[in-house]
């Protein structure tokens, strides 16, 4: 029998050969999986009974949903889940990841508590020769839950992969520290796993959470309003845009020790996490910047961006 952890990508698959009308090819691509998996999961889904004559198991409206959000949002792939919980997305989140994982992957993580949650809840697999990294400095006291670097510890250790760290914080007080740790040999480790990262896994930052980085010092009053003046509605990894997804340029951009990017827009699988209405629009502008390629979401986060786009 397929797991239930499985049930919804099998599922998936069987609805775009069955219904959407794509080839295992299309599906193959689409979903970062070989075409002979893509057959053999088509198969599995026939013995198993998910595959009838309709397709059963996960609710089809959310799957309908997740196609539709798939097309207005140029994405590759969206995943929702039924409830916005922290353990709900935490435990879908979790299984996605473990499921694209391959051999020599490097996986990078910015930070978050959202991001905490799903490594949390990883399970060990099957693929070797694996690295993760930070994207970002440290935004919170080191080793805090929901900063990168006790992300990457942890992923580390239920992956059995490497971990690359930073050791410094996210926004530095000038260009010029900045600068001069990033001409650091110590450095030069993390920074070429970042631009080597095969899969990214990123929190989209909403305007509620730039503006507590006003709280902890890490921006200034001026700056955050040099943002909103802009229309900023957003951040990946420090990488600030509007709702129509350009990318914004402020003073903090010459001090934060982050992935430039062109290289994090070179990583093939750029996948973000964003819940809740106030995040709906950071969401839409991250995906029409190209800063997530992959969506995960609720199911009542998902419906107001049907019906906002």
């Amino acid at each position: 029998m397929i797991s239930n952890s499985l049930r919804n990508e099998y599922t998936k698959i069987a609805y775009y050969y069955y219904k959407a009308g794509m080839t295992q090819e299309e599906i193959a691509k689409k979903m970062s999986m070989s075409r002979q998996k893509v057959n053999r999961v088509l198969k599995k889904c026939l013995e198993d009974g998910i595959v009838k004559i309709t397709i059963e198991g996960y609710p089809c409206e959310g799957i309908e949903m997740e196609v539709k959000l798939e097309s207005l949002l140029g994405l590759n792939r969206v995943i929702i889940v039924a409830a916005p919980e922290k353990e709900v997305l935490g435990n879908a989140s979790a299984a996605y990841l473990e499921g694209i994982i391959k051999n020599n992957d490097i996986i990078g993580f910015s930070g978050g508590k959202a991001l905490s949650y799903i490594v949390d809840r990883l399970k060990p697999v099957e693929a070797k020769n694996l690295s993760v990294t930070q994207l970002v400095g440290i935004l919170n006291t080191d080793g805090e839950y929901g900063s990168s670097d006790y992300i990457v510890r942890k992923a580390s250790d239920k992956l059995h992969a490497k971990p690359h760290f930073i050791y410094a914080p996210m926004m530095l007080n000038s260009t010029l520290l900045r600068d001069s740790l990033l001409k650091e040999e110590f450095y030069t480790d993390v920074f070429d796993a970042m631009k080597a990262c095969t899969i990214a896994m990123v929190l989209i930052g909403d305007m509620n959470h730039i503006s507590s980085l006003v709280e902890t010092k890490f921006i200034s009053a001026e700056e955050l309003e040099d943002l909103k003046n802009k229309c900023t509605v957003g951040e990946v990894c420090t990488h600030f845009y509007d709702i129509d997804g350009n990318l914004i340029t402020n003073t903090i951009n010459d001090r934060v020790l982050s992935i430039d990017i062109d290289s994090y827009k070179n990583i093939p699988l750029r996948v973000g996490i964003g819940k809740g209405k106030e995040s709906v629009q950071s969401i839409i502008g991250a995906a029409k910047s190209r800063l997530i390629n992959v969506l995960i979401t609720d199911f009542e986060t998902a419906d107001v961006l049907s019906k906002t786009i």
